[in-house]
């Protein structure tokens, strides 16, 4: 059995439907898993000293929005090259919203950064991503120019 470019699709569909799913039950578990870290690691880095119960709760419900919106793209993209439906402007939306998704998550983090520095470091790392996706999705709007152009040339 030879991997091939099918059945890595079907894989990378099958993580995303995997990953959505976990991310609602990892939901449910933000108070416990928040309590535990609160409480593991009363005296973390971060220019407020005290509970980070409240704000790291809210950052990873906002977060868990945005990553779940995310996958929702992704899995519409990948059904979509799955159909051999590739330089189509829907699929530049997809990605567009998926950067949107990345550089949103910043906003909680960095506020989450005045707790504990480490918030800082993941809301630069979502901005890095965010970027990254700004690229393919500006290089995926000129491929779909160029193939519209193509299209129409005799």
């Amino acid at each position: 059995m030879k991997w091939n470019q099918d059945k890595s699709l079907n894989l990378s569909i099958i993580l995303v439907k995997v990953l959505f799913i976990l991310i609602i039950l990892l939901a449910i578990c933000v108070p416990v898993m928040v309590h535990w870290y609160d409480i593991t690691l009363p005296n973390g880095a971060g220019l407020v000293k005290g509970s980070i119960f409240v704000p790291l709760t809210i950052c990873l419900y906002l977060t868990a929005i945005l990553g779940e919106i995310c996958l929702f793209h992704l899995g519409k993209l990948l059904n979509n090259i799955r159909k051999d439906i590739i330089f189509k402007p829907e699929n530049c939306q997809h990605l567009r919203y998926i950067s949107w998704c990345c550089l949103l998550v910043a906003i909680p983090f960095g506020i989450f950064g005045i707790w504990r520095f480490l918030g800082f470091f993941v809301a630069f790392a979502a901005i890095f991503f965010g970027i990254v996706l700004r690229v393919l999705k500006n290089v995926f709007v000129r491929a779909v120019e160029l193939q519209e152009e193509n299209d129409y040339t005799i």
